[in-house]
């Protein structure tokens, strides 16, 4: 019979180099899930809304002759003034 000890592979392990504490703070960020929506671009360009686990795809489509953009966020901002007075 063989009679040999296991090996821990975790203690012989020594890392070439620790992180600094900047990196750390950032892993450690980037792993709490995000509660507040968001907008995250994927790698192949798409732009998408982020609620929770939904994922929505964000279009625009604007009229060729349509309202400059500027005049557009105006309007929503005097319908929401109106709207919450």
């Amino acid at each position: 019979m063989n009679n040999h000890d296991p090996i821990d592979l975790c203690e012989c392990y020594e890392p070439l180099d620790y992180p600094s504490k900047e990196i750390l703070r950032e892993w450690k960020l980037g792993s709490k899930p995000k509660r507040e929506p968001y907008y995250g671009t994927e790698p192949d360009g798409e732009m998408f809304f982020y609620v929770g686990n939904s994922r929505i795809k964000v279009s625009e489509h604007f009229a060729k002759d349509g309202k400059p953009l500027e005049n557009l966020l105006e309007d929503v901002i005097k319908y929401s003034a109106k709207s919450s007075l």
